[in-house]
């Protein structure tokens, strides 16, 4: 019986001592609680949100009013210090007017973890001790207030927004539906997806945006990619990214290392470098462009005003009209009207087929034409080369002038009927090699 008691004794001493431990070391307090704050405003009010670290819900209304609910899940070192930071937020006030309010979630001036221990400073108080601290939001707002948005490290879901909006974004996820008004974006290391907007204005980094249909573009960007529906014009200035549209208006590409594909664009400019152009059906497109790729199914005029390496794939196009170009591959289908080239070195043409032409001519070195024209097209054929080499099927001409002088070759020759207007070819340079075939 002694045994069985002096066991229970010390087996409550060992609980007793337990329990004072736990209430020595265990100073820790939690808060999870929601804090509210609400304003009356004008229906269009400017109204400015700097978010931070704090996941976050926007909600659009037809009432005059802002709302805020912040919910905070706090654990802290004290309960001085939960105490303190309840009070802190329960007294916070955000500026305000009916046309104008700002508010900003994070109140406090630094934050800090060094050697695993947490502390943050209050704006205007002393420092507190946490071991966690975490928030979330949700913020409803007049469906046509302005909305001025900057916010880092949250994700973010957005309702239908009718006023201007102006986000400025850091490694964030938003995703909202549609903003039917002008967006003025920055944003870098972040993640947004619309159902549908209107004009944009960006300066993106390292960013992904996807959107259904969209106004206007105009976008400076590095390292993103961009995906949107049908647009309107679209200036683009890009430094290894890639850009997926529909259909578009006039299109403004400069760009390095990166790649664009379209459905459809109006008046195309293109100053490229070591870039994918990849576009299905365009009207006129003025090009400057090195170490390039391109590929159209239809175009108008293709106007390039220098080119350096590049690579051309098109299935159908009206003219093509070059001032300047270097070691290029030019793969054409279907060329309808004219091929004018001013000045080329050591380029590739290849043309399948070609319709009522209007005239070809070559200039330059070391070239390559190889080209399908109607059997029974009449043309003209005029050539002042250095070491040529062609294949002409000058046997069903009518040759009128052909002087040999060395390695140098004048010709003059006619094919078919002679007529004012007629379609002529005219090649000039050194080691121009000129084929052309039946069709």
């Amino acid at each position: 019986m002694n045994g069985r008691r002096s066991y229970f004794f010390s087996i409550t001493a060992i609980l007793c001592c337990l329990t004072l431990g736990l209430n020595g070391y265990g100073q820790s307090k939690e808060i999870e609680k929601t804090y509210r704050w609400s304003y009356a405003v004008n229906q269009d009010v400017n109204f400015s949100f700097n978010n931070y670290d704090c996941d976050l819900i926007i909600h659009t209304w037809d009432k005059p009013e802002i709302s805020y609910s912040m919910t905070v899940d706090a654990t802290l070192r004290s309960a001085e210090d939960a105490r303190r930071l309840d009070a802190y937020i329960d007294d916070l006030n955000f500026s305000h007017s009916a046309g104008s309010a700002k508010f900003n979630n994070r109140f406090w001036s630094s934050k800090k973890t060094v050697m695993g221990r947490k502390t943050m400073t209050l704006k205007g108080e002393r420092t507190i001790r946490f071991t966690e601290f975490k928030m979330k939001g949700e913020l409803w707002i007049p469906v046509n207030a302005s909305l001025n948005l900057s916010s880092k490290y949250s994700v973010i879901e957005v309702e239908d927004l009718n006023g201007r909006v102006s986000l400025d974004l850091y490694n964030d996820k938003l995703y909202g539906k549609q903003v039917n008004s002008a967006m003025l974006l920055a944003a870098k290391y972040s993640t947004l997806e619309f159902s549908e907007t209107k004009d944009i204005k960006a300066d993106l980094y390292n960013t992904t945006l996807e959107a259904g249909d969209v106004g206007s573009l105009n976008i400076v960007s590095k390292y993103s990619r961009f995906k949107a529906g049908d647009a309107g014009t679209v200036d683009l200035d890009a430094y290894n990214d890639k850009y997926y549209l529909g259909r578009t208006g006039d299109i403004r590409f400069i760009d390095k290392y990166s790649d664009l594909t379209a459905l459809q664009t109006g008046y195309t400019e293109l100053d490229c470098y070591n870039s994918t152009v990849h576009i299905a059906r365009m009207e006129d497109v003025d090009l400057k462009s090195k170490y390039g790729s391109y590929e159209f199914k239809k175009a108008r005029n293709l106007n390039i005003s220098s080119a350096y390496s590049d690579k051309f794939l098109i299935d159908s196009l009206k003219t093509l009209n070059v001032a300047d170009t270097k070691y290029g591959v030019f793969k054409i289908d279907h060329l309808e009207s004219s091929l004018l080239l001013d000045e080329g070195y050591s380029d590739k043409l290849f043309v399948k087929e070609s319709g009522n032409l209007r005239g070809v001519k070559l200039n330059g070195k070391y070239m390559l034409l190889e080209m399908a024209v109607d059997k029974a097209l009449s043309f003209r054929f005029q050539a002042n080369v250095k070491y040529p080499k062609f294949d002409i099927h000058e046997e069903s001409m009518v040759v009128r002038k052909k002087i040999m002088d060395g390695s140098a070759m004048e010709m003059e020759a006619l094919k078919g009927q002679e007529k004012e207007g007629m379609p002529s070819f005219f090649v000039n340079g050194y080691e121009m090699a000129v084929i052309l075939t039946e069709q």
